[in-house]
C-alpha cells in the first residue's frame, strides 16, 4: 500500500482552516502561541508530535544555488490547527446563524 504523505505551505493552511486574519496573522499567531521560532521554524516538540516538517528546497530568491528550510504543516498539523483555532476563535451565534 503507497501512501502519500501531502504536506500544506503555512499560506495554504491558514485558508483550509479559514484562520481570521489571513496568511501572516497566522505566522503572528504561530509564533506568539509558542509553535514557531522567530525564524518561523517549528519547535522539535511539534515536529515529534508530526504537525510540521522541515523541506530543504533549492528555491531561494538571492541566490538560487542555496538550500533553504522551509516550513510545511502536515494534515495532522492542520486538524490540530482547525481545533485550536475553532477553540481560540470561536464563532458567535448570530455569526453562525447567518452561515447557515
Amino acid at each position: 500500500m503507497n501512501i502519500i504523505k501531502k504536506t500544506f505551505s503555512v499560506r495554504e493552511t491558514s485558508k483550509l482552516i479559514k484562520f481570521p486574519g489571513g496568511e501572516i496573522k497566522f505566522y503572528i499567531w504561530l509564533r506568539d502561541n509558542g509553535f514557531l521560532c522567530h525564524d518561523n521554524e517549528p519547535y522539535q516538540i511539534y515536529l515529534d508530535k508530526e504537525w510540521f516538517e522541515v523541506v530543504l528546497t533549492q528555491k531561494h530568491k538571492v541566490n538560487p544555488h542555496f538550500p533553504k528550510m522551509v516550513t510545511r504543516v502536515t494534515f495532522k498539523g492542520v486538524l490540530a490547527f482547525e481545533k485550536l483555532m475553532k477553540k481560540h476563535f470561536p464563532i458567535c451565534k448570530p455569526c453562525e446563524d447567518a452561515r447557515s
